[in-house]
């Protein structure tokens, strides 16, 4: 009996200090309310443009002709119903999206070449835009970027590859896509991957903290790896269910062997 209480002992010990406190798991805890909180300018967090990087243009115009090329879902939407959903998957981006070659330009049909690398997408529409006014009557050029994808792994509910078809995507947002952390993880130190010419840098953000509005991997780039780290006692979390029936185990084994020593006969 002295035995298995010792054991009990050490695991009430030991559970109690891997117990994590709740603000470990608090966003931005020391935030406050009715608090401007400084952070990076839309000018810096809106992507810019690069070879590679796959558009879609949409060219409508009173030419029927050009609203066709450009627009071949108008007629995917009249004849099933489900519009744009050829240039929402990976296959469908690189077959009908166009791409940004080496030099920077992107072809279009009719218009030719557009040098669009080293800009957002509002002054590619822009540029794009002027280039359709030459040639047609009353064009709406309108442009997205369809290769912003993120990868989101680690202590999260749903890892995985996610697309992001808005200007940017933040952080936040992003494991908000991946259903927010699971309760082993640590928001202190997030990690943001990020390829560049120079090869990947890495990033370690708290998103307990209010600063991390400042920082330059809060607005993600696309192809960004976002990897949230477990917490220093998981392992000891997760094993306290084992080392608890082990002990309860033990316990009723202990029980039944000293009951079955006073009942033996001398």
């Amino acid at each position: 009996m002295k035995t298995c209480t010792k054991l009990l002992f050490l695991l009430l010990i030991t559970t109690f200090f891997s117990c994590r406190s709740s603000k470990e798991l608090i966003y931005l805890g020391d935030a406050t309310a009715n608090e401007n909180i400084k952070g990076l300018s839309s000018s810096v967090t809106e992507h810019i443009l690069e070879p590679g990087d796959i558009l879609y243009v949409s060219i409508k115009s009173t030419n029927n002709d050009v609203n066709l090329l450009y627009n071949p879902e108008s007629t995917m939407e009249a004849n099933t119903g489900q519009s744009y959903m050829k240039f929402t998957t990976p296959s469908g981006a690189y077959l009908y999206g166009f791409e940004i070659d080496k030099a920077g330009d992107v072809k279009l049909p009719m218009l030719g070449h557009s040098k669009v690398s080293g800009m957002t997408q509002t002054g590619a529409e822009q540029v794009i835009q002027k280039k359709a006014d030459e040639t047609l009557t009353d064009a709406i050029v309108k442009v997205k970027l369809l290769n912003f994808k993120i990868t989101v792994m680690g202590e999260v509910r749903n890892p995985g590859v996610y697309y992001n078809y808005n200007n940017s995507i933040n952080l936040i947002e992003a494991l908000a896509m991946a259903s927010g952390n699971t309760d082993f993880a640590t928001i202190k130190d997030v990690m943001v991957v990020r390829p560049t010419a120079e090869g990947n840098k890495t990033f370690l953000l708290d998103l307990t903290s209010k600063d991390v509005y400042a920082s330059e991997a809060f607005y993600l780039h696309p192809n960004d790896n976002i990897i949230v780290r477990p917490d220093k006692h998981k392992s000891t979390q997760l094993n306290s269910q084992a080392y608890s029936l082990f002990l309860s185990s033990t316990s009723v084994l202990v029980t039944v062997l000293g009951f079955l020593l006073v009942l033996k006969p001398f």
